[in-house]
Order: C-alpha cells, then sequence, then structure tokens
C-alpha cells in the first residue's frame, strides 16, 4: 500500500492542497492576505492560495511526525531573521497561521486533538495514502522556476588613454602573464630645516 512516506513532500503538498481548497471547512481568514508567515520574513507570501499550500504541509507534517503540539511546529516553520549588521538568529514562525490551520483541519476530521498533540486521525491517513497513491500513478507537471530577468552589464568607462577603466598595463606585458613591472617607489628628499 502506498503511503505519504513514498512519494516526494513537494508533488503530496501540491496535490493535497488542491483538494484542501475544495473542502468548506478549510478557509483563509481575512487577516490571511496580509500576513506574514513568521518574524524572519520580509513580505508575506505571493501565492494566493498559499493558505491551503500551509495547510497542507501541516498536514503532512502531522502524519509524518505527529503527535506535536503547535510550538515545535513553530520551530519547524521558523527561519533566519535578517538583523542588520547584527548576525542573522532564529525565530519561529507564526503560531496563528499553525493554530488556525490546525483547528480547521480537525473540523474536516482529518487531525485529532488529544493530550499528546495534534495526530492525523485515520479519516486523514486514508485521505493522505489515497492521494499519495494517485501521485505515484500520475505525477505533477514540474513547476516551472520563476527565472529573473538578465540585466545588460554596464560598459566600464573609459580612461585618458582609450582604455577600459581597471584595466592595468596587461596589453603591454602581454608576455609575463599580463602583470606589469612595478616602478620603484619615489623617496622623499629630506628637507633642510628653513630659518625662520
Amino acid at each position: 500500500m502506498t503511503t505519504v512516506y513514498d512519494v516526494p513532500a513537494d508533488h503530496i503538498i501540491r496535490r493535497v492542497a488542491e483538494e484542501l481548497k475544495k473542502r468548506k471547512e478549510i478557509v483563509p481568514p481575512a487577516w490571511a492576505a496580509f500576513a506574514k508567515t513568521g518574524v524572519h520574513k520580509e513580505m508575506p507570501p505571493e501565492d494566493p492560495d498559499w493558505w491551503f499550500t500551509r495547510a497542507a504541509a501541516v498536514l503532512r507534517r502531522v502524519y509524518v511526525d505527529g503527535p506535536l503540539g503547535v510550538e515545535r511546529m513553530r520551530s519547524f516553520y521558523g527561519g533566519k531573521k535578517n538583523r542588520g549588521s547584527k548576525p542573522n538568529a532564529f525565530r519561529k514562525g507564526s503560531g496563528s497561521i499553525l493554530r488556525k490551520s490546525l483547528q480547521q483541519l480537525e473540523a474536516a476530521g482529518l487531525v485529532i486533538h488529544d493530550k499528546t498533540g495534534r495526530r492525523v486521525s485515520p479519516e486523514g491517513m486514508k485521505f493522505m495514502d489515497n492521494l499519495s497513491a494517485d501521485v505515484l500513478k500520475n505525477p505533477p507537471a514540474p513547476v516551472p522556476k520563476r527565472v529573473k530577468p538578465v540585466a545588460e552589464e554596464p560598459k566600464k568607462a573609459e580612461g585618458k588613454k582609450g582604455k577600459p577603466k581597471g584595466e592595468k598595463a596587461a596589453a603591454a606585458d602581454g608576455a609575463e602573464g599580463g602583470k606589469a613591472e612595478k616602478k620603484p617607489a619615489k623617496k622623499k628628499a629630506d628637507k633642510a630645516e628653513a630659518p625662520q
């Protein structure tokens, strides 16, 4: 029997997110359009359906590592915070996002909450295993990676002699591996003290 462990994480998360969109219990809160996923992030997610992707990732995480609580999941979804000139430091992810996602997954009957934490319900396990088998039979098309447009390099400014700045006299001494001969430094003449 196929389980979640037999399928790459990104494939199963994408497939589960599509299925969670169809369930009426999984709905992003009103504030989700403006929320960052943690204090370590600078901007909110760009994907408009990020709530379903996070809920799917949370469901998979509970399946694999459960039973677990919100605090342990905050550590998993945390990251490095850029603190300017100070060294980066680890910060936990948003607890509110994880808590609301888990509450919605409980309402959908996919997760159970007990004394030890949250774990996958038998219905949730069946749901995940069926989708895993479906993903193995019909793997999803690869998601194209965003490619940043390549900016043209600015041309180097030309110096007084018509050569680009920054290029030393490498053209003059091509036989020596491009190194120019060093001229001895001029010594300062001792100044005689003048009477005042």
